[in-house]
Order: C-alpha cells, then structure tokens, then sequence
C-alpha cells in the first residue's frame, strides 16, 4: 500500500465526499428564477467513497429542479402593487437533468447533459390586459440545450491530498433547445399564435460556451468548506426571428459542509448561491429583448449515500432579488422571481 493510500483517512474520505456531494445540489445544465433565467453548465458530478471516479468509471445522475415565481421586482424594489391589484405574471417550471459522466482518467472527467423542460406561465397582461380580470395562460415543454464538456483536477487525486483539492472545466451549449415555441394567446379579436415569453422557451437559440470551477477544503473534524460556479459565454446577440437576446448567464455558490456521525453517508449543507442574467455580454452584442438581474439566496440542504447510490436535497431561499437595467435602457423593467426554489438529485455509480 502506497503511503498515499495509508494516510487517506476514513474520515478524510467521507469528508472529500462530502464536499464534492454539496456541489450537486442544483441541476447541471439549466438554472432559473423565474422571468430572470441563467443557461449553462456548472454542476460537479459524485464519485465514489473516496471523492473522485476511478478511470473508466461512469456516473449518472438525474437532477430536478422547481420553482414558482411571481414576485416582481425592478431593481431591487419589490413591485408590490402587481401582487396588490392581482396582476403579477406566474412562472411554474420543471427541470430535469440527466448527466452521464466519465472518468477518463482520475483528473480528467468528461460529462453530457441532456436536459429537459416544462414550463406553465400565467398573465394578464400578454393577454385581454390588466384590466380584463382574466388570467390565460401559454405553455413550453421539450428538450433544453445540451451541454458537453470536461473538467480537470488541479491537484493529483493519486498523490495524498486530503484536504482539498479543485478543478477547473470548460463546455459548449449547443442549440438543441427549441427557442422558437408558440402558444395561443387569447386576443379581443380571438385566440393568436404567437412566440412564447423567453422565460419559458426551452432553449435560448445560440451555441455558447461555459468556464466552470469547483473546489472543497476539509477544515477540522466533520467540517467542510465547497465552492463551485460557471459562467455561460453567449457570443451570439439574438434571435432574429423571436427578437429575444441570447444572453450570457452565470451562476456562484458555496459553504459549508457537517458529516454527522450519528447517520452514517448523512451530510448537511448550509451556503450562498448567487445567479443571474447578464446585462451586457462579455462577448458579441446584447441587443434584443431580455431580463437581466440575479438572485441571492441562502441554500440549505442534505446528502446521504449508500453503497453506490446518493441522493440530495436543497431549497435555496431567496434573500435579494434585483432586475438590472438592460443594454440602452436608462430604467429597469420588472422581473418576476421566486421565493424559493427545490433542487434534488439522484446518482448512480457504475
């Protein structure tokens, strides 16, 4: 046995895992908060026991996420008299991710996300109006943009390194999405086909580019610092037929881990997450028309794995929401955000 090998711990294992499970509590490939939606990658992948896939390993992992949003806000200031008068726009959505990653070695990983959407909005306004007192509602559901990529420990996992380690990854979004869905909206002249709100199409119509890091620092007993975030490069500026921008997204969170003892394979999170919809795109034009702004929450949550298998569960709750100002605009518009948001996972080693 290498000396590597002999000094790794049982409790440094399980505490590497551990970190790396925090990172998988929100689906890979798809983040949203309501009428303000951030596309891309980011999600780190389980490996086995000792934190890191062995070469030739697969990991699958389906990952769902919902939210209800109908809180509106322009910059930060909450836009109470929508939810007064009855007026608020609500945004029900259904993720589903599933994630097939490989080990070609034991630091270099290679993943595909296949993602799936469902999506129910409901308003006045798209419709007869505010006036009206009548509420309609148009729908999406399909396959989301797929994202490919590959992420890379800095660190040698073979050397002993028990107290933390982190990767950095690169990915495309390709197109897949449809960006072009049409629903039935109702007209005083009668029911009129029309593009869907950029909130609900599945896909956002442009083939992008995500950087992503994750990283874990084991700090004392059951305690665990984890961190991982991504950024989606969107060059393309928008959709020529739908008029709606392709926007750069982004998404950051991290915090802290506690094993408990008296469950074994039982981990409890608590962290911030921080995502959003960029204003002004790092790169090509951000013209058309989108929704920037982010969301900050408190994301609380728990793992526990069993032999192969693992399961998460976190409800981020939102603490600051602010729609930003979009590309020539001097005034913010609104934006509605949820209150919170469910994220669940469940992963399979093979």
């Amino acid at each position: 046995m290498s000396s590597a090998q002999s000094t790794r711990t049982p409790l440094a294992r399980l505490t590497l895992w551990a970190a790396l499970t925090g990172l998988l509590l929100l689906p890979a490939s798809l983040f949203g908060q309501g009428c303000v939606i951030a596309r891309g990658g980011g999600g780190a992948m389980l490996s086995d026991s000792s934190g890191y896939l062995e070469p030739g390993e697969w990991q699958l992992t389906t990952a769902y996420r919902y939210f209800k949003s109908h809180r509106h806000f322009a910059g930060d200031d909450e836009q109470t008299i929508r939810s007064d008068q009855g007026t608020e726009v609500y945004n029900t959505s259904n993720f589903m991710d599933v994630t097939a990653n490989y080990a070609w070695s034991k630091r270099l990983n290679l993943r595909l996300t296949l993602p799936y959407v469902h999506h129910n909005r409901s308003s006045m306004y798209e419709h007869l109006g505010n006036t009206s007192g009548q509420r309609f509602s148009t729908q999406a559901a399909g396959i989301g943009d797929v994202n490919v990529g590959a992420t890379w420990w800095v660190f040698d996992p073979n050397r002993d390194n028990p107290r933390g380690n982190f990767s950095v990854g690169m990915g495309l979004k390709l197109p897949t999405g449809n960006a072009e869905v049409q629903d039935y909206f109702i007209k005083s002249t009668g029911p009129t086909l029309r593009y869907v709100d950029s909130s609900i199409q599945p896909g956002d119509g442009g083939t992008g580019a995500t950087v992503e890091m994750q990283g874990f620092l084991r700090l004392a007993r059951n305690f665990s610092l984890y961190g991982n975030g991504f950024y989606l490069v969107n060059p393309e500026e928008r959709n020529e037929k739908t008029g709606f921008s392709i926007p750069d997204g982004y998404m950051v969170r991290g915090g802290v881990d506690y094993r408990v003892e008296q469950v074994k394979g039982l981990v409890v999170s608590l962290g911030l997450r921080n995502e959003g919809v960029i204003a002004h795109d790092l790169l090509g034009g951000s013209r058309g028309s989108r929704r920037p702004g982010f969301a900050v929450a408190a994301e609380p949550g728990f793992s526990y794995s069993r032999g192969k298998f693992s399961a998460t569960v976190a409800v981020p709750i939102a603490l600051h929401r602010n729609r930003t100002t979009t590309f020539g605009s001097i005034k913010a518009g609104d934006a509605a955000f949820a209150d919170w948001t469910l994220n669940t996972s469940f992963s399979i080693r093979l």
